[in-house]
């Protein structure tokens, strides 16, 4: 593993400390393993919380735009690095469904409504994040010469539509690696 990768763990591991988040949240005082994280972990306080995860998001978006950034001035290789960002969207399915499940069963009652409109803003935020780690990877292709803009330009697209989202970046990540086995081939 790259030590680069490693800007990538909190992406990866933030949709299940925000699921986390909000079943503690809701079952703080009733279930025992979320009872034991809010008064063991953060003395009773749901403010400490929150407050931890706001930063957690904090970090996590500091971390994701400093990859993106050094992705694509220090140029790296695309293959692995759509390699890891498919792995990442792959990942990240099981809470995507937890957190629709979620939304579902807050759909009950009128009063967790805001929970829900937070439910959809987390997994916009997410998947905006991934996309654009994607992104770079698409852009550092293109300025590998090893695809043209217009035959990318619909899984740029495609990387802010919900599910659409993962199978691109599956698609992308095939592509490329069936790219670079015929360019050494050729070589």
């Amino acid at each position: 593993m790259k030590k680069r990768n490693l800007l990538l763990i909190p992406i990866i591991l933030i949709p299940y400390v925000f699921l986390l988040t909000i079943l503690t949240f809701f079952f703080g005082t009733e279930k025992i393993f979320f009872k034991f994280i809010l008064e063991k972990i953060f003395q009773g306080n749901v403010w400490y919380l929150l407050g931890t995860f706001l930063i957690c998001c904090i970090i996590t978006f500091i971390l994701s735009a400093l990859y993106f950034i050094f992705s694509i001035v220090k140029k790296w290789n695309p293959l692995s690095q759509s390699k890891i960002i498919m792995i990442i969207k792959i990942v990240h399915i099981p809470a995507y469904i937890l957190i629709f499940i979620l939304g579902l069963i807050l759909m009950i009652t009128i009063f967790t409504f805001p929970f829900i409109i937070l439910l959809f803003i987390f997994d916009c935020w997410l998947m905006l994040l991934t996309s654009l780690l994607l992104i770079a990877s698409i852009l550092n292709s293109i300025r590998n010469k090893t695809f043209k803009v217009k035959e990318l330009i619909w899984l740029i697209i495609l990387q802010f539509i919900f599910c659409a989202d993962v199978i691109s970046s599956i698609i992308f990540y095939f592509k490329l690696k069936k790219n670079y086995i015929v360019k050494e081939e050729i070589n």
